[in-house]
Formats: C-alpha cells, structure tokens, sequence
C-alpha cells in the first residue's frame, strides 16, 4: 500500500536518487520479499510527588573523548543508581531519544531492508552496542516505543504494530537473544542496566489500546469498551487495537477496578525492569479520576517516576473518533510532568504564533500549584513524517537548535533524525509470504519511523545533523544549562517576519538567539538588542552549515543576512536586557 505524499520540491529529485539506490539494493524480486534471507552541574530542584554505525569519522573522536569520564562514572557508582526522571523532566533537563527495540541494531544481510528469517532482529544485547553512540549525542532519556508481543489478528504490517498489545505484562519474545541464556525478562533489565550506567534513563510507552486477540479473550471482556450496539469501540483509522472502557459506571464516576488493577500490574511490572518513567499513549484515553490512581500509584513504588503526556494544546487533530478531546492542563493536574504540546506544526506557524505559543505554555506552567511543568521538543515524534521532508538537513538543524534554547522544553527526536533519515523503506507495500501476522503486506506510514514490519536499524544521509546535534545539546546540558532550562524569555523585534530572534538571561548572562525560518533563501533585516554595543564579538555556539550568514554589529542593533534555514546562538554581554521595556516572560519555578 503506497500512501500520497507531499513532498517539498526541492527534495524531490534527491529522494528519486534514494529510492533509486534502495531499488538496487533489493533482491530481483520487486513486488514480493522472499521467505528466506541470503547470507559543570547546576543546581537543581527535586519535586516530590504531590507536591549508525557512525559514517561521519568526526564523530568518533567525540565519542571516544566522552567515553572515559563514563567509565570512570561507572567505577565508582556501580550498584547506586538512582532515578531521578521525574525532577529532570520538571527542570528541562531530560533529553529525549524515541527508539523502536526491534529496530535499533539488527543485522540486514541481503539488504532488502525487512529483517527474516537467518538474520539477527534488534534485541536488548545489540541494543547495548549503540548506547555510547546515543550518549556522545548528548540523549540522557530513552523513550522505548512498546515492547510487548504484538497482536497478530488484523494486524498491520507484517510484525504486528507496536501499540497492538497482545499482553500488556509480558515482552515482546523476537527482543530476546537467542545466543544469551538468560530469559528475555534478564536481558530487558540488563539492557536497562547498561542505560543506567551511562547516565541514560528509560521510559516505557504505555500503550493506550489493545490488539483484538486480548480484546476477544472472555477474561478481557470487562476491560473493554463498546459501542452501543455491542461492537467494539476501534479508534479511527487503527483496525488493529481495541479501546478500553475506563468506566465502570461513568454517572456516579465508578472507574472500572480491573483496568486499573492492569494499570498497577504494568507499573510493577515497569518498577521491577528498572524503568524510570512512562510515556502514556494518548493520554486522554483515560479521564483524569484513572491517572489520580495510576501516577500516584506509581509514586508510592518511585518518588521520582516520570510521566510524559501524549496530549496536545489545541485540536488540530482531534478529536478523533472514539477519542475524547485533548485536555492537557487537567492531565498536569493529574500528575503528569511533562506533555507533547504543539511543536509538530511549527512548519505551519510564522514567528508571532511561535512566540505566542512559549508565552502560552509559560503562563500554564507558572499557573500550576504543584510545582513547574513542561513540554518536550516535539517538531517530530514518530507520529509526524520526517522533518527531512520540510527542507533537509538545515530544517532538521534550524529545529534542533530551537529546542535546545527554547524555555521549558526536553528536546525530543527520534531515531534516525541524527543522521537525516527520511524514513523511506524498500519494502513499502511489498507482498510477504512469510508473515508473523494474518497480514502479507508490508505497511508502513511512509515517511515515517517503521512501527509495523521488522525493518532496518534508522540511517540517514546526513550525519552532519549528528555533530550539530551533539553541541546543541551540549549548550543546554553544560555551561549554558541554567540559562537556557531556568532564564528568562525575550522575543527580539526584527523588521522582517521569517526573522527569529530571542534573547534568554539569567544572572546577568544572556544568550542571543537568531534564526531564519526560510528554508529556500537568505533573509536580510535588523534585530533590535537592547544593550547591544558595536564592539561585542559574535561567536556562534554551535556549527555552521548551508549558506554563510552576515552581521553588522551597532549599538542596541544587528543587521543580518542569514543563510536559509541557518541558527546561530551568541553569548553577549547585555545584563540589563531584561529592564530594556521589551515584554520577557519568566518561569516561576
């Protein structure tokens, strides 16, 4: 099944060339895959509850220069790790990296893309052999997409969709390698582990369905909602997943005790695996009285138990069919630290709508009674199509640098944004005889991080989004870390509107931001920095790329020509910006 996409002219004769390539790499069979494969730290607050390979050489220097400080980490902490997820979300520490298990590090022979049968599938010990790579990136958090055995009855794909849950409390058998005795439970918690000891912390995604099979066992029954003509209620567009009923009766706000006794067990479950935290799949599935159980239940196991909200601010695409509408500052209230919020669309904003969305989520957050709340870097989740589709490289670099200097954000990606991957997969809509499921055809949302077929580990063409990720997380994980996570906001007038500008302060320190949000040409304009003088060197924090930028430095003004897509960040000398009348927006914790 091919799906119709739009794709931004300029790359389109590029990814003609990728497919191209990838057609080369198949095995003469086009239309069907064979059965068979060939061969400085910053004070911080804790909130209590309640209350590929590398294919850029440059990259491996780094590496190997942020591996000894891990090393020596690890002699000296083995056996004392600590959870602390839940204050880093709080504080806009978390860095966050989206990764389908089954996908991480698999070893594709024949190099059709689909991993079969005589070929290694992505598993919890291989999975440990990309973790300094991770690390050197500068990701601290794993989101870990479901990994529980799929459904295999009106499936998708021909593995199953990941958040088609055949059971909830057990692991998915295929993440198990079967050159490790220990059972697939030890190697879960040993891959955790290895996380843990490299400073990296997990989160679980909680799926929000479930696949038919569990829906049609008679023991499941209770647990599952229905239509008022006695049919299942299925979400729109997933013909794979059943939805649960919460209630048990919804008029004197009864909720339904074996849902929530699932719940408990997946926590426990969580807790015993050594994750850190959960992200819970469209949240809003569940009403608000379901998650004052579940969180708190969570927090009585770990005081320091994060969760993430898959909820958004405004209904751009909700709600959809069966499912209620998006409503994040009750799920805050809930307990929730941090939510998906809106940054997916921000190829549709212009600058006024960016800016006005920070003050938005600023006022929720300092709104809050229990303490700070935040938001992750959203501009792609493995729900979107790859950024690489809205301007190469230089989008994916112009965005990362955004929300690593943005307030309130954890910076998210998904696997294979580091190195330009735009998810385009030889096998779309190929017919498989040998299918784990009911279903012979490889579907896939084009476009998009593969949750559906066992496909190749995520690699892109452009590992030179990898190096500038690595210093733009370094800017907001090191010396600049309470500025960004802590300081002030200033929006900067400019007098042309692809213009973006912001200052972020803190004791005295401020940070100049400038970007150009045309991806097609230079922007030419004048930015007004109050306290700005003539002779302050401008030294851009973190690489350069694409068309060279222009600065004519004046007193209280800069005059720029910026290269297309290009994000620069300066450390000036301007401590009394935030008494320049321009409007700042502070957090409150």
């Amino acid at each position: 099944m091919q799906n119709n996409l739009t794709l931004n002219p300029m790359l389109q004769e590029r990814l003609n060339q990728m497919r191209a390539q990838s057609a080369q790499a198949q095995a003469p069979q086009k239309t069907q895959i064979s059965q068979t494969s060939q061969a400085p730290q910053a004070q911080t607050r804790t909130w209590q509850p309640y209350d590929l390979p590398f294919v850029n050489p440059a990259l491996k220097d780094m590496i190997l220069a942020q591996m000894s400080p891990v090393v020596g980490l690890l002699q000296t902490t083995q056996g004392l790790y600590k959870n602390n997820l839940r204050s880093m979300l709080l504080n806009n520490e978390s860095t966050i990296l989206a990764v389908n298990l089954r996908m991480m590090n698999p070893t594709d022979t024949d190099g059709n893309g689909l991993i079969q049968a005589g070929e290694e599938s992505g598993n919890f010990i291989n999975a440990v052999e990309r973790l300094d790579e991770i690390k050197a990136l500068g990701i601290n958090t794993l989101h870990i997409l479901p990994f529980h055995p799929p459904g295999k009855t009106q499936a998708m794909g021909v593995a199953g969709s990941l958040y088609s849950p055949a059971d909830f409390l057990a692991i998915d058998p295929v993440l198990k390698d079967p050159k490790d005795p220990r059972s697939v439970e030890e190697q879960c918690k040993y891959f955790f582990d290895e996380c843990h000891k490299r400073g990296i912390k997990v989160m679980l995604d909680l799926p929000s369905c479930a696949s038919v099979e569990f829906a049609e066992k008679p023991e499941n029954s209770k647990l599952m909602a229905k239509e008022k003509d006695g049919t299942d209620k299925v979400p729109q567009g997933w013909q794979d997943i059943r939805m649960f009923e919460p209630w048990e009766d919804k008029e004197k706000k009864i909720l339904n005790r074996g849902l929530l006794d699932l719940h408990k067990k997946y926590i426990d479950m969580a807790v015993e695996l050594g994750a850190d935290g959960i992200r819970a799949d469209v949240s809003r599935a569940k009403p608000i009285e379901f998650w004052n159980v579940i969180i708190p239940y969570s927090r009585s196991k770990d005081l320091e138990f994060g969760w993430l909200a898959e909820t958004y601010t405004y209904e751009d695409a909700s709600p959809q069919l069966n499912m209620p509408h998006d409503r994040p500052y009750d799920q805050l209230k809930a307990g929730f630290d941090t939510y998906y919020g809106q940054y997916h669309i921000f190829n549709l904003w212009d600058k006024k709508e960016l800016f006005n969305y920070v003050a938005e989520n600023l006022r929720m957050s300092n709104a809050s009674t229990d303490g700070p709340k935040s938001l992750i870097g959203s501009f792609s989740t493995h729900d979107d199509q790859s950024p690489m589709f809205f301007g190469g490289a230089p989008w994916v670099m112009l965005t990362t640098g955004l929300q690593t200097t943005l307030p309130q954000i954890n910076p998210y990606f998904v696997d294979g944004v580091q190195s330009g991957d735009y998810y385009l997969y030889p096998y779309d809509g190929a017919h498989v005889p040998n299918s784990a499921t009911d279903d012979n055809n490889a579907f896939v949302h084009t476009g998009r991080l593969d949750i559906f077929n066992p496909g190749v580990k995520p690699q892109g063409p452009a590992p030179e989004i990898g190096v500038f990720m690595t210093h733009a997380l370094g800017l907001k994980n090191g010396a600049h870390k309470e500025v960004i996570n802590k300081g002030s906001f200033i929006p900067l007038p400019t007098d042309h509107d692809e213009i973006i500008a912001f200052a972020r302060h803190q004791d005295g320190k401020t940070l100049l931001v400038v970007a150009n949000r045309n991806v097609n040409r230079k922007t030419d304009g004048t930015i007004s920095v109050p306290g700005l003088k003539q002779e302050q060197p401008l030294q851009n924090l973190v690489p350069n790329y694409g068309e060279k930028s222009q600065f004519q430095k004046e007193n209280n003004r800069l005059k720029v020509s910026l290269g297309a897509a290009r994000f620069h960040v300066f450390e000036i000398n301007t401590p009394n910006i935030e008494h320049s009348g321009l409007k700042m927006y502070k957090q409150k914790y």
